[in-house]
Formats: C-alpha cells, structure tokens, sequence
C-alpha cells in the first residue's frame, strides 16, 4: 500500500453557473383561504446543465490520514459550522472535540473537550452557531444543550427540552431564540409480527422551548406511517427495508412557521405556528414508478448475500410502492431558503433546488462529489465530509457561486 500522505490541505478549482431567473414560467395564484400558490410547470432535471444550475465542486478538503497530527485526524463527524470570517468548526463525536479551523484549514484551537465541567461535552452529536459568538452543543450525554463563544467559554446552557437521541443533532432556533425539535409519539407501544408487513403509525410534532421564559410548546404536524417487514430465522427476529417509500418532511422556517411535504409528490407548503397554509410551492416533475426491474434488482440484491431470504425478499418486493419519492428532505440555510433534495439513483449525484420564503425558484445545485449523511449551508458554502478509499474523512468546503 502507498504511504499515507501527511495532513492534506488540498484546493480544486470551483466551477459553476449562477442561476438568473426562474425556468418554466411559473404561474402565481391566490388559492380560497389567501394563501399564495406557485406552479412551476417544470424544473430542470436532475442531469440537467445550464444556468439554473449550480455544480458545486469542493475547493477545501483537509484532514490526515496517517494520524501524526491529531488536531487534523479525524474519526466521527458530526456536525460543521462556519462564521462570516470562514473559520470553520468540526464535532468530532469519537474524539469528543470540538475544533476550529482557519479559512484554509490550519488547525486554531479546540474550543470543547470530554468532561462535564463548564464548556466540556459528555458525548454530542451535532453543533449549531448562532451568529459568530455562540456555538450550541447538543450533550446527549448530559441531557444539555450548551452554548459557548469562540473561544469556548460557556455562556449558558438549557434542559433538553425533547429526550431524544437520533444520530445527527436536527435541532434549530428561530429568529425569535425559541429552540425547536421534531418528536414522534404513539399512542400504543409498536408491535411486529412473526412474518410479514408491520405498519407503525404516529402523531408528530415540534416542541419549542423559549429560552427567555423557559416555556415549552408543541405544535402539531400530522400523522404518520411506516412499514417493514419481518421475518423469523434460528436466531430470532429479522427486519427488512421496504425501499421506495415516501414520509412526511418538515423542517423550521426561522421567521416564523414552518415547511411540509411529502415525498411522493412535489408539493411543499409553509404553513404558519396555527396550520395556516401560506405559501405553496407545486412543480409539474415526471412520476418515477417502480418497474420490475428494479423489484428484480432488489430481491437478486438481497439473495447475493443470504439466499435463504429469496422468499420474504419477493415478499418485500411485491409490496413495494407503484411510484418512487420525489423530494427526500428539506432544510433551510442560514440565509433563509428553502432547499428541497431531489430522490436520485444511488450512482447520481445528490441535487437541490432552492426557494425564497414567498416560493420563488431560486436554482438548483448539484453536488460534484459523495457528501457525507448531512450537509450544512453556511455564508455561500456547503460543508460536509467526504471519505477515501480506507474511509478516512475528511472535511470539505463547496462554494455556491
């Protein structure tokens, strides 16, 4: 095997196109209730190139793979943030630090340790920064939500106001400095059968906590389902992805309310705290169904690896929906906008489109290398992580213009 290079500060040459205005001419609307209504009769596709669309292409990569310089080694990322100077802060969950990093990717200072002293983390998975002086912490080891400036002194902290623990702290503020978390709850424990399609259903919500007064809240977002399949075997129960389905997506519009949709169609709505809808965003995209190749594809996928479960695979793919997601998750970055994620092959790169908050197209963006499970929008640049071949990760900075 070659040797491993030293700490990489690696710069590749952005390219891409600013969009300029919105495509397919759409159609605005006053729908009965005042809410506003934008059609767009189409959007590009997701191999589409023009000035619509923005391919993002990395231009900062750094990390270590050999490991001789700890401060550059990492193991776990779990969250990416940047100030409007470009310093760049990194979570490392293993490590349990918290680090910053220059412009360029010169290592500053760690700004958050293990330990449950003022400013230290137990175990955390994800950070938020709220302007350039406070960095949040989500400690689900300590329950806490701890907030500390540049230089890692805490300024205050709060109770989780939702116990929950997911793999990536999704967590936001608005502009008001209420924190807000989405939770599920069911109203019977979940059961599964022996054999067969199991259907779990659920009531979401967000629940607010104002850290002025310290109340909580909960907003109600709607019912849900799920399903999988199970499966007995010598050593006991085994579960099956059922793959195609479409969920319910949210996400919190710092101004105020929040965004819906749901995967299986391209219609998203804001709506306000009250379940007013305000604004919907409808784009006339082509219906993907699921063929049978691709239920063949699966089932071959599956009996590769274990061909005892030909039987429940074919089971699982004759239940799978007719038609494919369409949108598979929605954010909003720290200027406001709406970012909708397209559903794409697994081979195809991930894809955007971006909306004001009044529902105006503003571009799509097409990422030009493999992210890792999250990106962060942060001042005009996705950040993220990307791994080699010995899946080393290392943190990278993609400009948007």
């Amino acid at each position: 095997m070659p040797r491993a290079p030293l700490p990489i500060i690696l710069a590749i040459v952005l390219s891409s196109c600013v969009a300029e205005s919105p495509p397919g001419n759409p159609i605005r609307e006053t729908l009965p209730n005042g809410a506003l209504l934008v059609r767009y009769p189409d959007l590009p596709a997701i191999d589409s190139a023009g000035p619509e669309v923005t391919d993002a292409r990395v231009a900062l990569r750094f990390g270590s793979r050999d490991g001789t310089n700890p401060d550059l080694t990492f193991s776990d990322i779990r969250g990416i943030q940047a100030d409007s100077d470009g310093n760049i802060y990194v979570l490392d969950q293993q490590a349990v630090e918290v680090r910053v990093f220059d412009p360029g990717g010169e290592y500053l200072r760690t700004i958050a340790r293990r330990g449950q002293g003022p400013g230290e983390i137990v175990e955390a998975n994800g950070i938020l920064l709220s302007g350039d002086t406070l960095l949040w912490m989500h400690d689900h080891g300590q329950y806490q939500i701890i907030g500390v400036d540049p230089e890692g002194v805490e300024v205050r902290r709060f109770p989780k106001p939702v116990d929950q623990y997911r793999g990536y702290w999704s967590g936001s503020f608005d502009s008001r400095g209420r924190y807000w978390r989405k939770v599920s709850h069911r109203d019977d424990a979940a059961t599964y059968s022996d054999e067969g399609v199991n259907t779990t259903a659920a009531r979401d919500y967000y629940r607010s906590y104002d850290l002025a007064g310290g109340a909580v809240d909960s907003v109600f977002l709607g019912a849900s389902t799920s399903r999988s399949y199970s499966y007995v075997f010598a050593g006991g129960t085994g579960f099956l992805r059922i793959p195609f389905q479409s969920g319910n997506l949210s996400a919190v519009n710092p101004a105020g309310g929040f965004w819906h949709a749901h995967g299986a169609t391209y219609r998203i709505t804001r709506t306000g705290e009250d379940g007013d809808t305000l604004v919907v965003i409808e784009a006339g995209l082509p219906v993907q169904r699921v063929t049978a190749a691709d239920r063949s594809s699966y089932v071959e996928g599956i009996v590769e690896g274990q061909p005892d479960l030909r039987r429940h695979a074919e089971a699982v793919a004759a239940v799978m929906p007719d038609v494919k997601p369409i949108v598979t998750s929605l954010f909003v970055d720290d200027e406001g906008r709406l970012w909708a994620e397209r559903a794409t092959p697994d081979e195809v790169p991930a894809f955007y489109d971006r909306f004001s908050e009044d529902g105006d197209y503003l571009g799509s963006v097409r990422l030009a290398f493999e992210p890792g499970r999250r990106i962060w929008v942060r001042h005009g640049n996705i950040y993220t992580w990307v791994v080699d071949e010995m899946d080393i990760p290392y943190v990278v900075r993609a400009p948007l213009s």
